[in-house]
């Protein structure tokens, strides 16, 4: 979402139009979806770091 800023000269106050772009929106979309995968793996990955760590501990000792 793009915000467009207007000075009109008789007022003080700043108006926003909003303006949309349904292409941008998607885009957004889908690298939240993407980022979203990739903090699952992320975590996923570290819990099983985790329980190997705590297995070669157990080996070790």
């Amino acid at each position: 979402m793009h915000l467009k800023f207007s000075l009109e000269p008789e007022t003080l106050f700043v108006k926003k139009d909003f303006v949309e772009n349904p292409t941008f929106e998607a885009f957004k979309t889908e690298v939240r979806k993407d980022i979203s995968a990739q903090n699952a793996k992320l975590e996923e990955l570290c819990a099983k770091q985790e329980a190997m760590g705590s297995d070669l501990k157990l080996i070790l000792s």
